[in-house]
């Protein structure tokens, strides 16, 4: 073959080395070796998007719709490496480059159109659109779908004119991708937060949901089963098997599932089980990443390298900057250590980027590496309340489910809850200004966060004060407007699970009047009831 015969260099890449990020694409160049999946997408950007949600890749291959061989047209080649160098060959038309792991602000939001591509797949719903808006849109509130082609009116059929054609794969990208005149194919908007549907945040304690399964992993608790369930494709719910399951090796498994009806085929009441929803369909952003450290929990996999370092914290960072690690334990037994007090940090990684075995030891602590946390901002929708308006009744929240509500309490005379407030980021709180009009002084606060109920709250219970307090200038009362106020905590929060930043809204949006949105705190579920 032509390419063969071509000169080429080397691209270095070093599995046990610190990565920064490197968006760099290389034009007409072919990076050889290391093939670990090849899959369908319509631009470069696109397939550099793919490795990057990707556990293992590091590096793409994109064969343009130019190429002279139409079977491997539209093709992405996912790449990892494990050795320190592969070859770059030069080759007319191709781009390479690099996963986007190490960068900040990535996003699996794919919101462009393709004029001209059908983008092919299951075509399991056709229906009639005024345009391919609509039919996005539809794409986009339909749980199985993926991506959709929709014919213009010039179309060369007449009857096929004005058809959206909902689809759907197994790995979410297209089977096949061919150029057709009068198309316009593109992906659903669920990954950008668009989705028009219901969003089921809540958590099934003692419950087993059942249906086809997709996908099987271990996690360590729910909240990272349902990460990785929200960023599966296909996995539309799931069932948690908990370290008191009864069947010792089916702990900590994570039964990830779909069915044709988009529900539970059967719900059984269990014992040490947890039940969930993806979230993929929420106006929220889920990160693909997973902060929290699992203390008694080893996590075992593939190892990349053994390092001595100073707490778990610090070997979190080694996994996140070190090219290849996926998730850690750190060993602080005395036998695990040096002379100069640094303990043995296992950095591993798995072919699905979760742990092969996940086991109960005392003396370590386990977790996962950072990257992919900096998601892009992404709108929470928000509607400007009536004045005058309160809110009774509503449901109980489970743990974890708005891991961004803070309870505000004054200390004299009695220490109360007195609001609520929002994190949206780790020192800065958001709240509403009328809750000082009485209680000016920040010494009289406290800050509690990661609580469900207020009857959990003791002498014992964790809370952070404030450092610093700015109301809105032009607040007067709340009936007026402008009821709004920042606090800046003494330190900041640790983010986990139960503990994370809301998104807040992008300039983008405007006119929110009349959308749907959530309204949390605590309160009374009934008129002279008792407070939740």
């Amino acid at each position: 073959m032509f390419w063969i015969f071509q000169t080429f260099y080397f691209i270095a890449l070093f599995s046990s080395v610190y990565n920064e990020c490197m968006s760099e694409m290389y034009r007409h160049t072919y990076i050889e070796g290391g093939d670990i999946s090849r899959v369908y997408t319509p631009t470069a950007d696109y397939c550099q998007m793919v490795c990057t949600y990707h556990p293992r890749c590091l590096l793409f291959s994109y064969i343009p719709g130019s190429w002279v061989k139409t079977t491997v047209r539209f093709s992405c080649f996912l790449k990892e490496i494990d050795t320190q160098e592969l070859p770059k060959i030069h080759r007319e038309g191709i781009i390479s480059g690099h996963s986007l792991k190490q960068c900040t602000q990535i996003t699996a939001c794919s919101k462009k159109v393709y004029e001209g591509l059908d983008m092919q797949g299951e075509n399991y719903n056709i229906t009639t659109a005024d345009n391919y808006h609509h039919c996005q849109q539809a794409c986009t509130n339909a749980k199985h779908c993926y991506f959709f082609t929709y014919t213009l009116e010039s179309f060369h059929s007449a009857p096929l004119r004005n058809k959206c054609y909902l689809k759907y794969s197994s790995t979410g990208t297209p089977t096949h991708i061919r150029q057709l005149r009068d198309v316009v194919s593109g992906f659903s908007l669920k990954p950008c937060q668009l989705a028009e549907t219901d969003c089921q945040m809540n958590l099934f304690q003692h419950f087993a949901f059942s249906g086809i399964t997709v996908a099987k992993v271990l996690t360590p608790d729910k909240f990272i089963c349902r990460t990785v369930c929200t960023y599966r494709p296909n996995c539309l719910f799931f069932t948690f098997f908990s370290s008191e399951w009864e069947i010792k090796s089916q702990r900590y498994t994570c039964l990830m599932m779909t069915s044709r009806s988009e529900k539970p085929e059967k719900i059984t009441k269990r014992e040490n089980v947890i039940s969930g929803f993806s979230l993929l369909n929420c106006r929220r952003a889920e990160p693909a990443c997973h902060s929290q450290t699992y203390p008694e929990l080893s996590f075992h996999g593939t190892e990349l390298s053994v390092e001595y370092v100073s707490g778990p914290q610090d070997c979190q960072q080694l996994c996140t900057m070190t090219l290849r690690c996926q998730f850690f334990t750190y060993v602080f037994r005395k036998m695990q250590c040096n002379q100069q007090g640094k303990c043995k940090c296992y950095l591993r990684m798995s072919a699905n980027g979760s742990p092969d075995n996940i086991e109960a030891e005392n003396e370590m602590v386990s977790g996962y590496s950072l990257r992919l946390c900096q998601t892009s901002k992404s709108p929470v929708c928000v509607q400007k309340p009536e004045k005058r308006s309160r809110v009774v009744g509503g449901s109980n929240s489970s743990v974890g489910e708005w891991p961004w509500q803070v309870s505000l309490h004054t200390m004299l005379p009695v220490q109360i809850h007195q609001c609520g407030g929002s994190i949206i980021s780790d020192q800065w709180i958001l709240t509403a200004a009328h809750c000082f009009e009485i209680f000016q002084l920040t010494e009289l606060w406290h800050v509690y966060s990661s609580i469900l109920k207020q009857s959990e709250i003791t002498n014992e219970t964790t809370s952070f004060k404030i450092q610093k307090m700015i109301v809105h200038p032009r607040y007067e009362f709340s009936e007026a407007g402008y009821d709004i106020a920042l606090l800046k905590l003494d330190r900041p929060l640790n983010f986990s699970a139960l503990q994370q930043p809301v998104c807040l809204p992008s300039q983008e949006d405007i006119n929110m009047e009349y959308t749907e949105c959530w309204v949390t705190g605590w309160g009374y579920t009934k008129e002279t009831g008792t407070e939740k």
